[in-house]
């Protein structure tokens, strides 16, 4: 009985715990609806946003569209924020000519495990305040 109580308390305790925090993903172990989403918008360069309930939030850093002749765009840093009823979500770009480096990161999927609601959600992209492409959820 003592052992049922201590676990019972365990799972009620770690279910007011949660914690803000984001981890990358990758696009084949999204579920249906986020894969549905991330197809949508991979024509489209940005920051977009997905909504899974009221847990979690992707956002899909795309810069994979590149135009013949320009500089192509690739993601250096991410970073994730909660202050008060504002989510900020910050991260750098740089640019590059070479188009054969493999090794840099043209698209980024992100997923961020909501600690509370927020009223606002902020994009900063290299400092300055920007916005989202595309907003969607379920």
């Amino acid at each position: 009985m003592r052992k049922l109580l201590l676990i019972a308390l365990l799972a009620l305790l770690s279910g007011c715990n949660s914690e803000l925090s984001f981890s990358e993903v990758r696009e084949d172990s999204v579920n249906k609806e986020v894969w549905s989403f991330l197809s949508d918008v991979q024509d489209k360069n940005g920051a977009h946003l997905f909504f899974e309930k009221e847990k979690a939030v992707y956002v899909y850093l795309n810069e994979s569209n590149v135009i013949a002749g320009e500089a192509a765009t690739y993601f250096t840093d991410i970073n994730v924020e909660g202050n008060g009823e504002t989510l900020t979500i910050t991260y750098d770009t740089n640019e590059t000519t070479d188009l054969s480096n493999q090794s840099l990161d043209h698209s980024l999927i992100y997923k961020i495990n909501l600690d509370q609601q927020y009223d606002t959600i902020k994009a900063i992209r290299n400092g300055e305040e920007s916005s989202f492409g595309t907003v969607s959820g379920n």
